[in-house]
């Protein structure tokens, strides 16, 4: 039988995966620590050879590409502010959307660096356990708010699905938490884990959301919590899970190999190289004496009694000092993966043909886009129906537009180049009337044609006829 430890068989054939990335991404440091992990002990050094592996280890570098490179496509993604509109009593998650202090753009920033290590990350709503308000200011003395979490895809352990109808529902979500307590002095901290169970559970009038907290004892035996039904503004129950799986090509529970994947495999081949390449360094920058016609007999003699260079006494036989020839193939293996590195590390947001989504297919003329783009744009329609669960916990009505409610961030992510003959098009425009000066001028400063509407661009021509400074 299993218990509240088991595990998604998807979740243990991609676990593995995640930790190497994550690894990958935080540097030398996290890949050094793993030892033999990631730089396998070569043959030649024999299995006890403790000592040689610690300086092969040592003197081998790792640089730290795909954590740079992830920094780089998160930096791009959010060059722009992402669109977000809100009713005002939504304010809140301008400034801590996830319960731990961070604003709903850097919740959204979080979610791309997890889709771009681990393929996909959970997007989870709650409310905390509160007795029903009578009005909207009764909850804001409560400090009660719905949260927007982001999960970890190593903190999903287990999941899955019902059929309703036709539609393929979330019914079970089991989520690793880790829980931080202090000791009674106030100074020690102990951190232990507990499970958050998500169930969509039948009843007589249908589907009911219900969540249960699973706690250990001190004896380390895992104990069932109260089973609690959260209910929306109205004091309704949920026919659904406020959760969804957010990944790098698509929102399903299906994973993927992560965006940042290859890239890292590439960095650890080259991190090994480079082990070899300072162990061959170290070994052929040493001189080595060399008897090309020494007889068995000096050479016993030389193992009882040593040899010295440069004393008074000779030896009677040809001594040399020799150095041993350079070996450059490690370091070409070097120079090929970097160059394959930093051709990974642009497809990921140069334009591509991945698959859109209807949404995304109706948002857009074109299908052409990044790896990154779709990411961004699945994180985005994520969001959408985050905050519309956070409407549904705590406002009256949540069936709001998209000028009411929204969240979508920037596909623009790279800044064009400039055009001299763009430049010189928009001169003989405004030349001709047909532009206000400041588009050119916005063009010639920074390069990017100016994101008004035609409506107040017009106004600015008409201000211009008429006198007006622009």
């Amino acid at each position: 039988m299993k218990g509240i430890t088991s595990k998604h068989a998807d979740y243990l054939k991609h676990i593995d995966l995640w930790t190497k990335v994550d690894d990958v991404c935080e540097g030398q440091k996290a890949v050094k620590a793993k030892g033999k992990t990631y730089l396998p002990v070569p043959i030649t050094f024999g299995d006890g050879d403790k000592d040689r592996y610690e300086e092969y280890l040592d003197r081998a570098v790792f640089y730290g590409v795909t954590g740079r490179t992830l920094n780089s496509h998160v930096g791009s993604a959010f060059n722009k502010l992402p669109d977000f509109k809100r009713p005002d009593d939504l304010e809140y998650l301008d400034r801590n959307a996830d319960g731990s202090g961070r604003s709903i753009y850097q919740a959204s920033q979080h979610s791309l660096r997890l889709i771009s290590k681990h393929y996909r990350c959970g997007v989870y709503v709650d409310y905390p356990q509160v007795a029903p308000s009578r009005n909207r200011a009764e909850d804001k003395l409560k400090n009660a708010f719905p949260m927007i979490h982001i999960l970890k895809a190593a903190s999903v352990e287990d999941w899955d699905h019902i059929i309703v109808g036709n539609q393929k529902k979330t019914s079970f979500v089991k989520i690793r938490e880790s829980v931080a307590t202090r000791s009674a002095d106030g100074f020690g901290r102990e951190i232990k884990d507990q499970y958050r169970v998500l169930r969509l559970e039948e009843n007589e009038t249908g589907h009911v959301y219900t969540v249960q907290i699973h706690t250990q004892n001190e004896k380390g035996e895992w104990i069932e919590g109260t089973k609690y039904t959260p209910t929306d503004y109205h004091g309704k129950t949920w026919s659904y899970i406020p959760f969804t799986f957010c990944g790098a090509v698509d929102n399903t529970d299906e994973i993927g190999n992560a965006p940042l994947l290859e890239l890292a495999d590439i960095n650890l081949a080259h991190y090994r190289n480079s082990a070899d390449v300072e162990e061959s360094g170290f070994v052929v920058g040493q001189p080595i004496i060399s008897m090309p016609a020494v007889t068995t007999e000096q050479y016993k003699i030389i193992q009882k009694d040593g040899l010295a260079i440069g004393g008074r006494s000779g030896f009677p036989t040809k001594v040399e000092i020799v150095q041993a020839k350079e070996n450059n193939l490690a370091k070409t293996l070097m120079t090929d993966k970097w160059a394959q590195m930093k051709e990974m590390g642009a497809r990921l947001i140069e334009v591509g043909s991945a698959n859109k989504t209807a949404t995304q297919a109706d948002n857009e003329d074109s299908v052409q886009h990044s790896v990154l783009s779709l990411a961004v744009s699945n994180i985005s329609e994520a969001f959408q129906m985050a905050l519309r669960w956070c409407a549904k916990f705590s406002l009256p009505n949540h069936d709001l537009s998209p000028d009411e409610l929204n969240y979508v961030i920037s596909q623009d992510f790279n800044k064009p180049k400039f055009s001299e003959e763009r430049a010189k098009r928009l001169y003989e425009a405004c030349v001709g009337g047909n532009l206000p000066w400041v588009v050119w001028y916005q063009y010639e400063q920074t390069g990017i044609f100016s994101e008004e509407k035609w409506e107040e661009i017009e106004k600015k021509i008409e201000q211009r006829n008429d006198g007006g400074l622009e």
